[in-house]
């Protein structure tokens, strides 16, 4: 638009409204006008038809009664364009309802004509001029683009490959005909999805980050850049792909256009070249043999990669004629002389020879070579093998002294030897021990069988015997009885064996004269049947004794407790009498218990009853059944105990018994005013209990025995402190039975030490190495959450753990635990697994998950007690596992190993 001067078509009827229109313009300061006018519309639009040198910047036309109408107007201008070619601003009497509809036929504005002012018209001209013009571009853009878009279009058509183009969020947008023959999907079946739908499940995520990588840096990428891509068919099938990338600036913004080649008989070829390659280098480098190639006249040209390892040289080193370095020198000069005579006539090359090793270890060779000729007959090249006989020759050798030494042991041997036809089963060989056991030359036991020297009753169970060997290879019988020629009986054991000896198969059978050993067999047995009796006879007397003992033990201990009752009467000498009676009672009954513990060991009757126990438990049961002996004999008994709680799957009661005859052993054997002491420790895997005294020791002979039934020994001057020889024996048989050891360390005169080690559960090793102890109170007030969906074991709980003293709070669902968790922030949590909501392993996980959740001590509370049921609560984060019904002592035991702060 020229903003100097602007012309200008007026097309109204009345003069007057051409004037005033005229003079309406002509006040504007700004811009200067050229008017044209036309009274008729067909002759206005004959103007601008004709009107070639100077195109009007604007038309004003009067809505008033004429020829044409605006609507008509404008359609005349527009034809089949959709803008008319300059732009129409419409005058009207009165405001018009079909203005709009002006407006879309083409007209930049209408205007009331009585509200028309200097400023409404001239800014009405000016805008309309300026939006026709604004129209105008984007129309012709748009065709622009559409002619632009048409071209792709043939473009992406005719392409050789499979066009995708896709936005930037991985969408696509378009596509050719190529991509539905190679892809089997329709283009409205494509666009608008993710381009990852043409390719396989596992290359999807690495595809979305390789494009989002990509996009952050656009630029061609040629075919596969180095990438093994899969294409996906829309029926599931898989075909090797190649892409190649370009992005494309679009008024949408960057899209990338993707060139999809298959690939699958490209693929077919170069993997059937590859797989004879490698079939031919494989088969080259695989062979044991040392192989290589020579030029026709000889100089050698290729070794595989055996030469260069066993000669330890370079292939440098051995081409051409370098190979005769690594040959014997007694052997080179005719290895090289027969390899010439080859190159010369053509023949075969074979020859011995023997190569260096690259340690200097000589070893035997079989060279070979053949010519390769062309079709004319000419050698083209010679293709070798190299085999190493050392271990053939050396073998050879071997046999040789192997046969020597085989006949030297088989003339020589002490035991019979036959050697048999494998077929026949006849007698092919005999060493001279069997002339010697029965009385018959060489010659008389070739081509008999077995039965026919007696060791068959007949021929069918000889024949039975050798069909055994043929199909097993090995047959063995003992006690044969056999007669040598004079009559004398012999009784004999076999082995024979079926082995290939050359050729061809033999049978060697073994005789051995038993007859001896057969003797002493029989009375062994005699004398272990006598034993055996005598052993259960002392078992069913050791159960009998002690169930007989027991008997009037009962009414003594009756005796002794009503005495007892009677304290405040009874006079000092009734006293010290119903003391001693005391005393020597629980003396007695422990003899007793014992003799029932071996009764029911020795005849295999013990059930332990395990459960996890604290090694402390029943170490302070036993410290204080063994402490009123101790105090008698005034010794010092020193204990010490691990800080952290050591754990076993045991029988509680069992394992006390052992510490009890450890440590009355240890009272009973050490002098009056001596010292005892008691050790526990965790030793790797192991709980290691240890007693040792200040005693007399024990005497080297008797110490490889102190564990066996009723062994004694006077460790001391006097006999007062008795005993049945018993003790040591349970303590080895209970610690046996727990899985565990023990060992018993003295020297004469320097004390004793017994050493019980018992081994510590996989699940409860780890549990145990979890806690974390500082300090050791069972008397703190802890925050403890009770969680179960039985009110009752809720409530149970709850009562004893706050009469102890503990803050409790309960819950009774799993997701009713967690907030609660969150809220009290617990030290403790007991926790039933089979919860409602939430079961108990989820809860934990999610506890665990809150802040200082490492820190509280889980603990879970089941009916199932199972070593699978314990692995799983310790793998879910539990700290320990108690097996419904729990009894409370236990979980006071675990709460005192709760690390201060918890």
């Amino acid at each position: 638009m020229n903003s100097s001067m602007m012309h200008i078509l007026i097309v109204a009827r009345d003069p007057d409204d051409r004037n005033r229109i005229q003079q309406l313009l002509v006040n504007d300061s700004e811009h200067h006008y050229i008017f044209i006018e036309a009274e008729l519309g067909v002759v206005g639009l004959s103007m601008i038809e004709h009107n070639d040198s100077f195109p009007f910047d604007c038309v004003l036309f009067d809505e008033s009664p004429r020829d044409i109408t605006a609507r008509e107007f404008l359609a005349a201008l527009c034809s089949n364009a959709k803008l008319p070619p300059c732009p129409v601003v419409v005058l009207n009497d009165a405001v018009s309802v079909a203005s709009a509809s002006l407006l879309r036929a083409g007209a930049q504005d209408c205007l009331l004509k009585s509200a028309l002012t200097q400023e409404t018209l001239s800014r009405a001209v000016l805008n309309a001029i300026e939006r026709h013009s604004m129209s105008a571009e984007h129309l012709n853009a748009k065709e622009a683009l559409r002619e632009s878009d048409a071209k792709f279009r043939a473009l992406l058509e005719a392409a050789p490959d499979a066009m995708v183009i896709v936005d930037q969020h991985g969408m696509i947008v378009l596509v050719n005909a190529l991509t539905k023959r190679m892809f089997g999907y329709s283009p409205e079946e494509l666009i608008g999805q993710h381009v990852e739908i043409l390719m396989p499940l596992q290359l999807r995520d690495s595809h979305e980050d390789h494009r989002l990588a990509y996009s952050t840096e656009l630029h061609p990428r040629e075919m596969s850049g180095g990438l093994d891509l899969l294409g996906l068919r829309k029926d599931g099938s898989q075909f090797p792909i190649e892409v190649s990338l370009s992005p494309l600036e679009t008024t949408q913004g960057v899209l990338v256009s993707s060139a999809i080649r298959d690939v699958t008989v490209r693929k077919q070829v170069e993997e059937q070249l590859r797989k004879s390659d490698a079939q031919l280098r494989f088969i080259m480098d695989s062979m044991p043999q040392k192989i290589g190639t020579t030029k026709p006249n000889g100089e050698v040209d290729y070794f595989n990669p055996q030469v260069t390892e066993f000669t330890g040289l370079s292939f440098e080193q051995l081409q051409a004629w370098g190979w005769t370095q690594f040959i014997h020198p007694d052997d080179v000069e005719g290895h090289v002389r027969a390899w010439k005579k080859s190159i010369e006539n053509g023949e075969v090359f074979e020859f011995e020879s023997r190569f260096r090793r690259f340690d200097g270890v000589y070893r035997w060779h079989f060279s070979r070579a053949l010519p390769m000729r062309d079709q004319a007959g000419a050698i083209v090249m010679w293709v070798g093998s190299n085999t190493d006989l050392d271990d053939i020759k050396q073998a050879e050798a071997a046999l040789q002294i192997s046969e020597v030494r085989y006949r030297r042991l088989f003339e020589a041997a002490k035991d019979g030897i036959l050697i048999l036809d494998f077929i026949s089963g006849r007698i092919v060989d005999a060493n001279p021990y069997m002339s010697d056991l029965l009385g018959y030359s060489h010659e008389s036991f070739l081509g008999k069988e077995l039965w026919e020297i007696g060791l068959f009753k007949d021929r069918a169970a000889n024949e039975d015997a050798v069909k055994g060997l043929q199909k097993t290879g090995y047959l063995r019988y003992e006690h044969l009885p056999l007669e040598s020629k004079s009559g004398v009986a012999v009784e004999v054991e076999i082995v024979a064996n079926a082995y290939r000896e050359a050729d061809h198969q033999v049978i060697q059978c073994n005789i051995r004269d038993i007859t001896e050993r057969s003797r002493l067999e029989k009375l062994l047995q005699a004398q272990s049947r006598e034993l055996e009796n005598l052993h259960l006879r002392k078992d069913e007397f050791l159960a009998m004794l002690s169930h007989e003992l027991r008997s009037p033990l009962a009414p003594i201990a009756n005796a002794v407790q009503l005495m007892s009752l009677q304290q405040e009467t009874e006079s000092r000498t009734q006293k010290q009498a119903r003391n001693i009676i005391e005393r020597q009672l629980g003396k007695l009954q422990r003899l007793v218990d014992d003799l029932l513990e071996v009764s029911r060991i020795t005849s295999g009757r013990v059930q332990l009853r395990k459960e996890w126990v604290a090694v402390s438990g029943f170490i302070h049961g036993a410290i204080e059944t063994a402490r009123p002996l101790i105090q008698q004999r005034r010794h010092e008994l020193t204990i010490s105990m691990p800080v952290i709680p050591i754990w076993l799957s045991a029988d509680a009661a069992r394992l006390e018994q052992v510490v009890i005859n450890l440590l009355t052993n240890a009272a009973k054997y050490t002098e009056e005013g001596g010292e005892i002491w008691l050790t526990v420790v965790k030793d790797r895997n192991e709980c290691v209990i240890r007693v040792r005294d200040s005693g007399v020791g024990i005497a080297p002979a008797l110490l490889p025995h102190v564990f066996d039934l009723f062994t004694r020994a006077e460790r001391s001057l006097d006999r007062s402190q008795g005993g049945l020889g018993i003790g040591l024996a349970l303590v080895q048989r209970l610690t046996e039975l727990h899985g565990g050891t023990v060992e018993a360390q003295s020297e004469l005169g320097q004390g004793s030490e017994f050493i019980v080690r018992l081994p510590l559960q996989t699940d409860d090793s780890k549990r145990v190495t979890n806690i974390d102890v500082a300090v050791l109170d069972a008397n703190r007030v802890l925050r403890v959450l009770v969680v179960d969906d039985n009110v009752d074991t809720v409530l149970g709980f709850s009562l004893l753990l706050k009469a102890q003293g503990h803050d409790v709070r309960t819950a009774y669902n799993g997701p009713d635990a967690v907030e609660t968790a969150a809220e009290f922030h617990p030290q403790v949590v007991m926790l039933d697994i089979g919860l409602p909501g939430l079961n108990g392993y989820e809860v934990a996980k999610q506890i665990r998950d809150q802040p200082e959740g490492e820190k509280i001590m889980l603990i879970a509370l089941t009916g199932y007690g199972q070593d699978s049921d314990r692995r799983t609560s310790s793998d879910a984060g539990f700290d320990h596992h108690l097996v419904k019904p729990a009894r409370f002592e236990q979980l006071l035991q675990i709460l005192a190993t709760v690390k201060v702060g918890k």
